[in-house]
């Protein structure tokens, strides 16, 4: 666990304790202002709190700081589901071509940073990171690290099959009426 605030590494040389404290500030602050709760409701909340509560528990126990930094990747697509937010605040529909281009982006960039490495991240969890964490902060404490996983996969799946569903309403083929 690096816990230094200047690294000799990285562009910013700012360390990965440094950066996990950023993003647990980005997720309440964002939690905080944002009227997404009426929007995307009770697992929105429940993601912003799980996140919240891992980073300052891995941060506390100082473990998992490597996962903690990869998964903090996945939030590179979280402009593009605001731009959209935005665009659509601005009186823009779903069916207009800036929405539709910044959705399909959105859905891709939500796939390849945040869908496409949970398996790894998983297969990993399992075979090489539970015993160690284990052995380091108690059963309780992995066995509390490993519901945060399933919390975050979970949702992440979930959110990334209502995409796909839609995607599919929209450009897939439309059922042809039927004759009276």
């Amino acid at each position: 666990f690096d816990d230094r605030t200047i690294v000799p590494y990285g562009i910013t040389h700012l360390g990965p304790a440094v950066w996990m404290g950023i993003f647990v500030g980005y997720l309440v602050a964002d939690a905080l202002s944002s009227g997404s709760f009426r929007v995307l409701g009770f697992p929105f909340a429940v993601h912003h709190f799980a996140a919240s509560l891992c980073w300052t528990f891995s941060a506390y126990f100082r473990v998992m700081q490597p996962v903690g930094c990869l998964l903090q990747f996945n939030e590179l697509s979280t402009p593009l589901m605001n731009v959209r937010k935005y665009l659509l605040f601005a009186g823009y529909r779903t069916s207009d071509f800036e929405v539709t281009v910044c959705s399909l982006a959105f859905f891709a960039a939500f796939g390849l940073v945040r869908v496409a490495p949970l398996p790894f991240v998983v297969r990993d969890w399992i075979s090489r990171d539970f015993g160690p964490v284990r052995n380091e902060i108690g059963t309780g404490g992995a066995v509390l690290i490993s519901a945060f996983f399933a919390v975050n996969v979970l949702l992440q799946f979930g959110w990334f099959a209502i995409m796909c569903r839609k995607l599919a309403e929209k450009f897939g083929t439309k059922p042809k009426a039927k004759a009276e």
